[in-house]
């Protein structure tokens, strides 16, 4: 019965060229081609200020050539063993000589990307408690994107799609990076950044036990971790990994091994095992690879329509005030077209700019605000389409076909919505008829459920373009501590102005199941404030925290906490929340009736339930709290699946459907 509760932390600054000192070691022993290109690519993307030091492990003679050459034409320090040693006794050769601000242990297999120094360093700037620092890479052990494990139950090595350089793929990993920063207990040393103070407290890498490199970063993170100092991923910096030049896969493996003996007998089973299963089961990191997995998908998609669309004008009617599913899905497909060239905009009334941009502080598609929506006239020359979002928006577009070339009208059909306003109402019958009014309008909707409903009823078909969430900004992120690891969160949207919501049987189920599962739960409610009449009317005689009425920043980390959400409304023409719910990694409950079966298939990564039966509510949700293999198989499918429906294909099928062309 606690109202909010919940930390809602700001976006991360910009990242800005870096001002602290770095040094660069490449440890080096023959695979001439893979240095070249490792040297040179760090020389092309590296900003200052930083160093290069370079360490010849016993190279041949061709390779060694050509270091000697290299440092005499860049500056950079060299030293050299005549004799290979192995990677560890040259990495301290390195940190011996290293005397800045921070260090970073690069493998002579990689290519780095432009700024990629810049976000390693933002991420460790970002908590001065962070001391190690790693990149994303395509084989990089729990740090690879997109895949994780290969053939042969290996490290996947995650080639780059035809046509794409490493640094194509770093610029779309920090486009599509929610600079989430998940520490990690282990992280892959073939791109390591050190801070200096862990170097002083820490020391060297331990060439007693792992002088025969491989197992050196491991040891060097758990005693990194052991001296109080935090382990984090840049999410938004990547670096290519060609994966061991050096030594042949055998060798590789069989160092691995060995390695990982020595780290056991070294720290105990027990907190390397731990340490795994925190990186095993990491839902961020996760979070992360299926993001990355659409991500070229995404950039098609805008190229398609930035091909086809981009320079079209075109104005959705949004006359809303505060937050609600159908303006989010509005928002989140106009940003897309956005990217894609289209000069999109939104008209909203005047007395709605104050709650609608404390709602969206982070909107970036231009409003337009008016007194009201009736004259739109004056704008006709402004804009190629006009649409509506909303029934009684949809007469509002008849005076533009008076215009000698009229624009494209649409409608942005959210729901049935005669569904929400009582009959034999002048408003029923508006809504009725909006599907109407406008024969030569362009109707288009998210679900098939929605567009059989209407062409149920009236007759009109619409264009179906697929159902959306905005996957980068509902994520898996790190959560907050927890009074209770063990209690099951349950999230629930209990808005009493929307009826079809069902806010009293949902009240009602949650009352049931927190009697049944006492002590194992805690619910976590949204939507109305906690002195809302309609609020106030509801049962309440149980333990739960209203965080109250939620802008899309503040949902998405509350929606982050939660391990199952539950919608019970009587139908849901898509479920957007529950979409959202379901990217932060939630498992889900949702209705039967209504479009949400178009990413919720029953059983496999959410359960679809009757709301029509009390009974059958409460033990869906009670099979989840009681079964944790169960919820964390929904949760993990959940957030995979979802992925597939990002904003760009919705977008390019609304502009398709507004400006056909062959």
């Amino acid at each position: 019965m606690v109202q909010a509760g919940i930390d809602f932390s700001s976006q991360r600054p910009a990242v800005r060229p870096h001002t602290a000192s770095v040094d660069v070691i490449v440890c080096v022993h023959n695979a001439l081609d893979d240095v070249h290109r490792c040297l040179e690519s760090v020389q092309r993307s590296s900003s200052p200020p930083f160093s290069l030091i370079l360490v010849d492990d016993g190279s041949f003679t061709e390779t060694a050539h050509y270091l000697a050459d290299f440092a005499v034409a860049h500056g950079c320090r060299l030293s050299r063993n005549e004799t290979a040693r192995g990677y560890t006794y040259a990495a301290n050769q390195g940190l011996r000589a290293s005397t800045a601000e921070f260090v970073v242990l690069l493998n002579s297999d990689t290519i780095v990307a432009p700024e990629w120094l810049d976000r390693l360093i933002a991420c460790a700037r970002s908590d001065p408690q962070i001391g190690l620092v790693g990149p994303l890479s395509n084989t990089a052990s729990w740090q690879s994107i997109p895949e994780l494990v290969g053939s042969e139950a290996d490290w996947a090595e995650n080639p780059l799609p035809g046509g794409m350089a490493p640094e194509d793929m770093a610029r779309l990993v920090a486009r599509y990076s929610g600079r989430i920063y998940p520490r990690l207990p282990f992280l892959n040393g073939f791109c390591l950044m050190i801070r200096r103070a862990v170097l002083d407290q820490v020391g060297l890498f331990d060439e007693a036990v792992f002088g025969r490199g491989y197992g050196e970063e491991n040891d060097y993170s758990l005693r990194s971790t052991q001296a109080g100092w935090q382990l984090a991923v840049a999410d938004d910096a990547y670096v290519f990994h060609r994966q061991s030049r050096s030594y042949s896969n055998e060798r590789r493996k069989a160092l691995c091994e060995h390695a990982g003996l020595s780290l056991v007998k070294k720290h105990g089973s027990g907190l390397v095992d731990a340490g795994v299963e925190i990186c095993r089961d990491n839902r961020v990191l996760d979070g992360i690879r299926h993001r990355a997995r659409v991500m070229h998908e995404r950039e098609q998609w805008i190229r398609e329509g930035r091909s086809r669309w981009a320079g079209n004008r075109l104005l959705f009617i949004l006359p809303v005030m505060g937050p609600g599913g159908g303006a989010n899905v509005i928002i989140q497909e106009a940003d897309a077209m956005s990217r894609m060239g289209v000069d999109v905009r939104f008209l909203n009334l005047e007395e709605y700019r104050t709650d609608f941009e404390n709602s969206y502080p982070e909107l970036k598609v231009p409003v337009i605000y008016r007194e009201c929506c009736e004259d739109l006239v004056e704008l006709a020359g402004q804009f190629d389409a006009f649409v509506a979002t909303v029934y009684y928006t949809a007469q509002r577009l008849l005076p533009l076909l008076e215009r000698h070339q009229p624009p494209v009208l649409g409608y942005y059909v959210q729901d049935f919505e005669p569904y929400f306003v009582p009959e034999g109402t002048k408003e029923h019958h508006e809504a009725w008829g909006s599907y109407t009014v406008i024969p030569q309008m362009v109707r288009f909707t998210k679900t098939e459920w929605t567009r059989n409903e209407v062409l149920r009823h009236t007759g009109a078909d619409c264009h179906l373009v697929g159902p959306s969430v905005n996957i980068d900004f509902f994520r898996p992120r790190p959560r907050s501590k927890r009074s209770r690891s063990d209690a099951v969160r349950i999230g629930a949207m209990i808005r009493p102005s929307s009826p079809y919501r069902e806010p009293r049987l949902t009240m009602e189920v949650l009352q049931e199941t927190y009697r049944l599962h006492r002590g194992k739960i805690e619910l976590l409610l949204f939507g109305c404030d906690s002195i809302d009449p309609g609020f106030l009317a509801l049962p309440r005689r149980f333990p739960w925290r209203n965080s109250g009425v939620l802008n899309r920043i503040q949902l998405s980390h509350l929606l982050n906490e939660v391990d199952v959400f539950v919608d019970f409304s009587s139908h849901q023409a898509m479920g957007l929340t529950a979409m959202e719910a379901m990217a932060c990694g939630a498992a889900v409950v949702v209705p039967r009736r209504g479009g949400a079966n178009c990413f919720v298939n029953h059983e496999t990564n959410g359960l679809i339930v009757d709301t029509r039966s009390f009974r059958e509510c409460v033990s869906a949700v009670s099979l989840l709290v009681s079964d944790a293999s169960l919820r964390s198989r929904l949760q993990g499918r959940g957030r995979s699946d979802i992925c597939q429906f990002y904003p760009e294909r919705a977008a390019c099928r609304i502009l398709a459907a507004l400006f056909p062309r062959p």
